[in-house]
């Protein structure tokens, strides 16, 4: 700070010059005068209960009371609830229990009657799809010089190229779609993955190529149901699929 009346440069803040004693301008301290300091305002955190001010300031002297946490019971605090599969005693939306291990497993014979209904289904679309075939490829013939084996052969091909096509639709798109073919309808079962989660699609497709292994390993896959502690079959364990009981 310089001096107005002799010009020395100082680096003390002082009220006055040390070297000629000139107060300098705009300095209060010399005089006596001491700016008022404000008191301290605190403010209370918002609260959130009806009827209370959103703010509330208390003075300087008065004590800030330690904010009281309320503690909440077990009960109270929401749970969070994944998007499985959720069935109880009724059957309500597309959707099972979180907890897997309450999940009653559906046994072998459960499960053969329901696949025993589900091939009684596929026989009866395999009949009358043959039928058409069989009825189409005789009007061809007659239509046609193509000799008799090449129809026969050609009846043959369709027919069974259509068996495949509907046991793979309806296999497929039931499971696919609700996670229960007609068969399991009746029989209060249904299909899921291990997860809890809905089969899909594709999990189907993958039952479906397991079953037919299984069939290929002369029934050894459907017999795994009642040897495996989580009832799986061969199918299962390919698809990663349960197949559990609905209702009581």
């Amino acid at each position: 700070m310089r001096c107005p009346a002799c010009g020395f440069v100082g680096f003390d803040h002082l009220p006055s010059c040390k070297r000629c004693g000139k107060e300098f301008p705009g300095s209060r301290a010399g005089r006596g005068i001491v700016a008022p300091v404000r008191p301290a305002t605190r403010i209370a955190s918002q609260s959130t209960a009806a009827g209370i001010p959103d703010a509330q300031r208390f003075d300087e002297d008065e004590s800030l009371a330690p904010a009281a946490v309320e503690a909440r019971a077990p009960g109270d605090v929401p749970t969070v609830t994944s998007p499985v599969l959720e069935e109880t005693a009724a059957f309500t939306g597309r959707v099972v229990s979180t907890d897997l291990a309450s999940l009653r497993k559906a046994g072998f014979w459960m499960r053969a009657v329901a696949f025993l209904v589900d091939l009684a289904v596929v026989a009866a679309l395999v009949a009358a799809g043959g039928m058409l075939v069989a009825g189409a490829v005789r009007a061809g013939g007659w239509f046609s010089s193509t000799p008799e084996m090449a129809l026969q052969w050609l009846e043959a091909s369709a027919r069974t190229v259509l068996s495949v096509l509907i046991s793979l639709c309806y296999f497929t798109l039931f499971v696919g779609w609700s996670g229960q073919t007609p068969g399991k309808m009746l029989s209060r079962l249904r299909i899921i993955r291990v997860t809890g989660e809905e089969a899909g699609y594709a999990r189907a497709f993958m039952r479906w190529v397991g079953q037919i292994l299984s069939f290929v390993l002369l029934g050894s896959g459907f017999l795994m149901i009642a040897l495996s502690r989580k009832k799986q079959g061969l199918h299962d364990k390919i698809a990663g699929t349960y197949v559990i009981r609905l209702g009581l």
